[in-house]
């Protein structure tokens, strides 16, 4: 006991003493020997099996396994706002490249543009100004970094202030100081691997690590040893200067490997659901100095990723520094079931099944707009279905992909449910299509397979985070995923369908398209009903699931939360206008402006409600969509209005023209004698 007190203790000065030294040095690592190793400069590119092999690394990042490509990936978005970056002398870098730079050789990565600031006002309020630069534009971590302190010291003001009340100044601010901290602690990620420990000044430390300087993983290795040591010099009061050179080692071990855990790259060696969390440098360290020290296997790893920092200025040397790492933490993932679905994560990605099916959705909506012009041209029309079906397969094939990778069914996020609601609209309206045959539910189909890959594009754009995350607590159910919210999503698909059916007939009565054909109109009012009657049986079914879901997880089937309030209302939107309709309260024109309308009811209760940060369902909160969202409420609305507007005149110029009519009848008709 009085050992582990002793231990809790010293670590306990550690974890307060050290940071501070971190920070007022602000990385000037004194009792380090020499230079750090690795170079400052890249001189050629990385051998791309090395970059591959790099690439492949798995990673723990929010409580999820991914390659280390998908973390530089996202990160790269996070900062630049986009995945490249092109360098000074105009090489143009991929995320892993352009990470491995910043990892391997900061002082070269240090002159990258990879800061995007939407607003040169934001860099003024820092008190940094450069020739040059464009209202909106890129900077490099050496350009910022002269206005380090102040923008620290106005990001932890504005910090203090609700995001919802902080100006557009402040929260680019905000987001440059968390970007540029970001990039700090990558960039010394690894400077536990690249200094040597000093350890002169510690006669009895040089003995038990058998030279004047030592490697991290050396140290962390000797702690058991050390704690001994430590003891036996406390015990003996003469010995006041060893124990004080001891713990200054020590301290500037546990300084170096302060905020490692940004990348936790070294698996636990405990099954999964004994500990599921993986280690980093940092914890390493302090797990050492338990009583029963750490693993070999752990001191193993720390050592391959020394000599991958080290080797940076040798490519050969380099290539086997990684592949050496590699070949360590692998079997210590795939031990643990963590590794199988690293692989087709790269591919996935690799394979860009998303932008492909985006672009052949283009195509087919181009395909459909010519066939509009030349209606004759059978190959337009077979050449349009088979870009939209196409399309439509790589994006489901995309969806299949990542349930794969994740083991979880396709909507368990916002993004996903976006690239689930335009698959399963694209297929409704292809079905349609085949039975029909009337171009129409095609031209829908590339219609909103553009528009909703575009908002999944902006929304991933926009959220600059991994869309295959951690789910919270509330979500970690594939039961109620696959049921619930997979019958709630079809819902919303095929009230998003009735809605753009719908404004299609709205603008083909603006513009008088195919006036003679009163054919094409009752077509586009039967896809509308039938698109509505089948998205309302998944919308009551869903939400009634929701309900049960409720009940299991919070104790109450029904709590007038906001989501469940939006799904309530898509509901009765849908009976409302099929009743109506049934009723005969409207007409063909009637029912598509209440298809329309809709559209925005849906829209509310996919993403508004999430906008109003209440509830129980607030988890799906993402911070810029508000202005998108208000962009569609207006432009349906005000089609709407048009829309309106333009049918009473029609009416009353057809009623003018009938009275008209009626009047010359009866000027016609000879008088009685």
């Amino acid at each position: 006991m009085k050992t582990l007190l002793s231990t809790l203790a010293f670590l306990f000065a550690l974890s307060v003493l050290a940071p501070l030294a971190r920070a007022q040095s602000d990385h000037d690592h004194a009792g380090l020997a020499g230079e750090a190793h690795g170079p400052l400069q890249r001189s050629a590119p990385w051998p791309d099996a090395t970059r591959d092999l790099a690439a492949s690394l798995p990673i723990q990042d929010g409580g999820r396994i991914k390659p280390l490509s998908t973390y530089a990936s996202f990160t790269l978005l996070r900062l630049n706002g986009k995945r490249s970056v092109e360098t000074p002398s105009g090489e143009k870098l991929t995320p892993i490249e352009w990470l491995l730079d910043v990892l391997f050789v900061p002082g070269q990565a240090e002159s990258y543009p990879v800061f995007m600031v939407a607003d040169i006002q934001a860099t003024e309020a820092i008190g940094l100004t450069l020739e040059g630069k464009k209202k909106r534009d890129r900077y490099s971590a050496a350009e910022l970094r002269p206005a380090r302190k102040k923008l620290y010291e106005l990001a932890r003001e504005y910090e203090r202030i609700e995001e919802k009340n902080r100006s557009t100044v402040q929260q680019q601010v905000f987001t440059l100081a968390l970007n540029l901290d970001l990039y700090e602690r990558l960039e010394t990620h690894f400077d536990f691997a690249r200094h040597d420990l000093d350890v002169t000044a510690s006669v009895d430390l040089r003995r038990i690590l058998g030279a004047d300087e030592a490697r991290f993983s050396q140290l962390v290795g000797k702690v058991p040893e050390i704690m001994m040591l430590q003891r036996e010099l406390r015990a003996d009061p003469a010995k006041s200067a060893e124990v004080t050179a001891l713990n200054r080692v020590l301290q500037d071990a546990s300084s170096l490997s302060q905020g490692t855990g940004l990348l936790a790259l070294v698996p636990s060696l405990r099954d999964v659901k004994a500990e599921p969390e993986w280690h980093a440098a940092e914890d390493l360290f302090m797990r050492a100095f338990e009583p029963d020290g750490i693993d070999p296997r752990y001191v193993t790893a720390l050592a391959k990723m020394e000599d991958v920092a080290r080797a940076a200025s040798d490519m050969p040397r380099f290539s086997q520094a990684v592949e050496a790492l590699h070949s360590t933490v692998t079997p210590m993932a795939a031990a643990r079931g963590e590794y199988e679905k690293i692989g087709l994560e790269i591919s996935y990605y690799n394979a860009n099944l998303i932008t492909n099916s985006l672009v052949i959705f283009i195509l087919g909506f181009v395909l459909a707009a010519g066939l509009w012009l030349f209606p004759r041209v059978r190959a337009l029309y077979w050449g349009a279905n088979a870009a939209v079906l196409v399309a439509t397969g790589l994006l489901t094939a995309a969806i299949v992909i990542r349930c794969m990778i994740r083991e979880r069914p396709p909507v368990s996020t916002l993004y996903e449910t976006v690239l689930f609601v335009t698959a399963t609209g694209a297929l409704i309206a292809l079905a349609m299509e085949w039975i029909n045959r009337q171009r129409m539910a095609l031209s829908s189909a590339a219609i909103l397979g553009v528009i909703g890959l575009f908002i999944a594009n902006g929304y991933e754009t926009l959220d600059k985070k991994d869309t295959m995350p951690q789910l919270v607590a509330v979500l970690d159910t594939n039961f109620w995923l696959a049921t619930h919210v997979t019958a709630i999503t079809i819902g919303y698909s095929a009230g998003m369908l009735a809605a753009l059916i719908g404004s299609v007939y709205l603008v083909s009565k603006l513009l008088g398209l195919k006036r003679a054909e009163p054919a094409y109109y009752k077509g586009l009012t039967r896809m509308t009903y039938g698109t509505l009657s089948f998205g309302l049986i998944f919308s009551v079914v869903g939400t009634i699931l929701g309900g049960i879901w409720a009940n299991e997880s919070w104790g109450r089937f029904w709590g007038w939360d906001p989501k469940e309030n939006g799904a309530l209302l898509i509901c009765l939107s849908q009976i409302v206008i099929l009743h109506a309709r049934m009723g005969g309260y409207v007409r063909d024109f009637g029912i598509q402006m209440l298809a329309a309308f809709g559209g925005t009811v849906v829209a509310f209760s996919w993403f508004g409600v999430n906008l109003l940060g209440v509830g129980l369902h607030s988890y799906g909160f993402t911070s810029g969509i508000h202005t998108a969202l208000w962009t569609y409420y207006g432009l349906q609305w005000g089609l709407m209005a048009v829309a309106g507007v333009h049918h009473l005149y029609e009416r009353a110029r057809d009623a003018a023209v009938a009275e008209a009519l009626r009047a010359n009848t009866n000027q016609g008709e000879p008088k009685a004698h």
